[in-house]
């Protein structure tokens, strides 16, 4: 009887040990998916920040209402939420775009990419502005920090809501 108890918990002791095993390893590879899925999500996350910091000279914020929501619906209709697009229509002086024929916004530069939430990231960047003399010759007129709300919107990454910083003076 003693041998039958003994054997009993070494069956039990090592199906215990056979389960935190492949428990342990399921757990690991859903940790790995994650990584995985979440370094993809960046990735998105920074192609639609960058494509969308190439669009911005194409949209002048003086141009009239009409010219400005169609531009802008034109120009950032892959990158941004429709509701944000009318948001900035009505009030262009606090959208991202270009505001003088010189300098212009060039691109947005990402400083960090940081999930705040499932299928939504905060993007910090700057914007960056040339004239033709930094474009011929390299450098920067002007930036300009931005943030950034992108969301997983119906399987889809977009730009959901932009905070714009204060010009700051280059050196």
């Amino acid at each position: 009887m003693k041998k039958l108890l003994l054997f009993a918990l070494i069956l039990l002791l090592s199906a215990s040990m056979i389960g935190c095993t492949v428990a342990g390893s399921q757990s690991r590879e859903n940790e790995e998916k994650t990584q995985q899925t979440d370094e993809a999500d960046k990735e998105a996350v920074a192609n639609i920040v960058e494509g969308f910091g190439k669009k911005l000279q194409e949209v002048s914020l003086l141009a009239p209402k009409e010219v400005l929501e169609k531009s802008m619906e034109e120009s950032y209709g892959d990158f941004v939420t429709s509701e944000l697009i009318a948001k900035w229509a009505k009030d262009p002086m606090n959208a991202p775009g270009r505001l003088t024929s010189s300098p212009w916004p060039d691109r947005i530069e990402i400083l960090a990419i940081e999930k705040s939430a499932e299928n939504e990231y905060e993007v910090k960047g700057e914007i960056i502005e040339i004239t033709s003399t930094e474009k011929a010759e390299g450098g920067i007129s002007a930036k300009r920090p931005i943030t950034l709300a992108v969301r997983k919107i119906e399987g889809r990454w977009l730009i959901d809501d932009v905070k714009l910083g204060d010009y700051e003076k280059i050196k």
